[in-house]
């Protein structure tokens, strides 16, 4: 991965230093310069940039305030200071700044911001992806609900003794089967047999909270404690409620650990 660097500086000599001693990193690009702030906010409106090297002390516009300026962007990027001015330390790092460079620079230091600004960089990627695969989780169990005409609240029926109970699916810990029933436990320890199998439970829980561990269960994610390695790549799932362990089986463990985005 290539960071992409911004030099902002309005002294030239400067500019020409820092650039030599970036270039000597290894995976980084210099996609630009700037001699003062507004410059590099047009260039950052224009291209993407990982990184903005920032002097303070600039006309048009300072180091401060276009610091600023850069997280009203819509996708800001990652910001550090390489100025003289070692007094603005505590407001560079108040702004949010990645790192605070003193001239005159040295590239040990230097290559430290940079893997600083790599690993925030891996982190934003893994989330985002984590939110994008949710939400596309979501969206694709939305859209086959309409399609099946099988557009469900956030109760679930279970008919019991000439009554029918609506169970929030929140409090829903998990459901096991057993035999021709299906058991839901739910979270104050209450227990209900019901007719549902748990290919039909499956198809109506919300699939952003309940996964199907096994073939005899489907448990509550918000409600998983512990995940215990049992052997030979299988799991058992320790719940918040004491109430029951739950088993993964092997080949659902992949599919958990992506849907809960364990590494």
């Amino acid at each position: 991965m290539s960071v992409k660097v911004l030099i902002v500086d309005d002294d030239e000599r400067e500019r020409i230093v820092l650039r030599y001693v970036v270039e000597q990193i290894k995976d980084v690009t210099i996609v630009g310069e700037a001699v003062h702030g507004l410059e590099a906010l047009m260039f950052c409106q224009e291209k993407k940039v990982d990184l903005v090297l920032l002097d303070i002390a600039m006309p048009e516009m300072g180091g401060l305030e276009t610091a600023r300026k850069l997280k009203e962007m819509k996708e800001p990027p990652l910001f550090a200071f390489v100025t003289a001015r070692r007094e603005m330390a505590v407001d560079a790092y108040d702004l949010g700044a990645l790192d605070f460079i003193v001239k005159p620079i040295e590239q040990q230091r230097l290559e430290k911001t940079i893997e600083r600004a790599k690993e925030r960089i891996v982190h934003k990627s893994y989330v985002e992806e984590i939110v994008r695969d949710r939400l596309k989780e979501r969206i694709d169990f939305m859209v086959q609900r309409y399609k099946n005409y099988e557009v469900f609240s956030n109760k679930l029926p279970i008919r019991e003794k000439g009554k029918i109970v609506l169970l929030n699916q929140d409090d829903i810990v998990y459901c096991e089967s057993q035999g021709k029933k299906v058991f839901i436990c739910t979270k104050d320890g209450t227990g209900y047999l019901s007719n549902y199998t748990l290919n039909e439970l499956e198809s109506r829980l919300d699939h952003t909270n309940f996964f199907r561990a096994h073939q005899a269960f489907i448990v509550n994610l918000n409600y998983i404690k512990e995940i215990v390695n049992f052997g030979e790549g299988s799991y058992i799932l320790h719940l918040n409620n004491g109430a029951k362990n739950i088993i993964l089986s092997r080949s659902r463990a992949k599919q958990l650990r992506q849907k809960m985005g364990i590494q």
